[in-house]
């Protein structure tokens, strides 16, 4: 993997015996003591992630109408100190990326997917939108858990859920990936190891990213290349609800269509009981829908497979047929979050 990108913090991924995984072209840590005990741990306690493979691209509040022009949420009116969670669209409607603005004074600090991050540099780039890439130069730390603001608040002014705050040379958010509440912090590559250690001095432990696959797939979250792509829309990705922006936006016809008329996909969430998993690419169907099976896994507190499910149009049933290796088996779909 020596060809591959690695964080500040590879070494020390390394000495904590984590398994080393290529995602996105990084090397990343899949897991360190396991997945199952990272998410139990993060459910009931504090863990972190090391997600600095994420980009995090500077951009400047003059360019915020410009900005506004290539995302379905409203932008212009969001207050300082503020996240937004998003989506570049196409003119087509479909997803470039789901990313986060974290808004300040004077900037934005938009954070990308990993995969992605080229992409949106060059869409950038042929907007005209001037930006200063910040990826190589920062590290960025996820810390979620029910325990991890008790612990943090101690040293940290701890924002509203959706908001930002810095402190020195230190920016952060009350935002995360895991359906627990945390703070994911931006720091410079030069103040990340202490701040590793301060956060093990708490008693907080490295995550890896199975397990943030895992608890983010528990709390109903979608995962760009798989829930959203540059074939699904977020309308039909079940975004509907970040489609604010009022302004000409690229592809704002095509998802208002979308919406008005209900002529699109439909991504749902599904259970099933039974001992085999749906899994990524298991054709489904409900009723006379075709569907395919675009995230499926044990759900750990659930102990059974959850999912979600694409289906062409709308299913007219909440009973939903999977085809695992020839065996047909039926679980439900379900309009609640997995974990309510």
């Amino acid at each position: 993997m020596s060809d591959l990108n690695t964080t500040k913090l590879f070494e020390y991924h390394n000495t904590k015996g984590a398994k080393i995984i290529n995602f996105a072209g990084w090397s990343m840590p899949f897991s360190y003591e396991g997945t199952l005990k990272e998410h139990q741990s993060v459910r009931t306690n504090a863990g972190f992630f090391d997600v600095s493979h994420m980009g995090r691209i500077e951009l400047q509040y003059e360019q915020i109408k410009e900005i506004s022009n290539l995302i379905c949420s409203e932008i212009i009116s969001l207050p300082n100190n503020k996240a937004l969670y998003t989506i570049f669209t196409h003119e087509n409607g479909n997803a470039i990326d789901d990313v986060i603005f974290w808004k300040f004074e004077n900037r934005f600090v938009l954070i990308c997917n990993a995969s992605n991050t080229k992409k949106i540099e060059d869409h950038l780039n042929v907007n005209s939108i001037h930006f200063q890439n910040i990826t190589e130069n920062t590290s960025l730390i996820a810390v979620q858990g029910p325990t991890a603001i008790d612990k943090l608040s101690e040293s940290f002014t701890i924002p509203e859920n959706f908001h930002t705050y810095s402190k020195d040379d230190i920016y952060y958010a009350r935002t995360g990936y895991t359906g627990e509440d945390g703070i994911e912090f931006m720091i410079p590559n030069n103040r990340v190891d202490e701040f590793i250690n301060y956060l093990e001095n708490l008693s907080i432990h490295p995550c890896g990213l199975g397990a943030r696959d895992t608890l983010r797939l528990e709390a109903s979250l979608p995962l760009y290349g798989f829930e959203l792509t540059d074939l699904i829309s977020p309308v039909e990705a079940g975004l509907k609800w970040t489609v604010t922006n009022s302004t000409n936006y690229k592809g704002k016809e095509t998802l208002d269509q979308q919406i008005s008329t209900g002529d699109r996909k439909y991504l749902k969430k599904f259970i099933y009981k039974g001992k085999q998993i749906p899994r990524t690419g298991t054709i489904a169907k409900s009723g006379d829908v075709n569907g395919l099976v675009t995230s499926g896994n044990i759900s750990p507190v659930l102990e059974h497979p959850i999912g979600f499910v694409l289906f062409d149009s709308k299913p007219p049933t909440d009973l939903v047929e999977f085809d695992i290796r020839g065996n047909l088996v039926e679980g439900n779909l379900i309009s609640k979050r997995f974990l309510s």
